[in-house]
């Protein structure tokens, strides 16, 4: 049986799965175990070599705490934040289905960002106007 060629968006998706698992402090050997899938089959998926079927996807997606829908995000769709000193301008977009999502992403980036940064981001909150 042939090989069913792997697309651009598959590529995409073994990216963020290897963001998502270097984020999380986990070797590839690691997230293996944790999930109970080949991590010949992991890593081929992260370096973009194999098709990731969704049963794989989602034991990834539970094994590394995220929602299955970050790993699906197209990062061509960019939005521009306005605020007033102009803070950034384009970040990439997260198409969460739920509120719920985004605090587990949130929760997710936190762990990693300096005292610095996450001084600046509370400055950056506290500027938007609540709705």
């Amino acid at each position: 049986m042939a090989k069913t060629p792997v697309s651009d968006i598959d590529k995409k998706v073994g990216k963020r799965v290897q963001q998502c698992r270097k984020e999380k402090g986990l070797t590839v050997v690691q997230l293996s175990e944790k999930i109970e899938l080949p991590a010949q089959t992991i890593s081929r998926y992260e370096r973009g070599e194999n098709k990731i079927n969704l049963e794989h996807l989602t034991l990834i997606a539970t094994g590394l705490q995220t929602p299955i829908s970050w790993f699906l995000i197209d990062e061509e769709q960019t939005y521009t934040i306005e605020t007033s000193n102009k803070v950034a301008e384009k970040k990439e977009a997260y198409l969460y289905s739920n509120s719920k999502d985004l605090e587990i992403r949130l929760l997710q980036r936190w762990e990693l960002l300096t005292t610095e940064q996450k001084r600046a981001l509370i400055i950056l909150l506290d500027t938007l106007p609540l709705h």
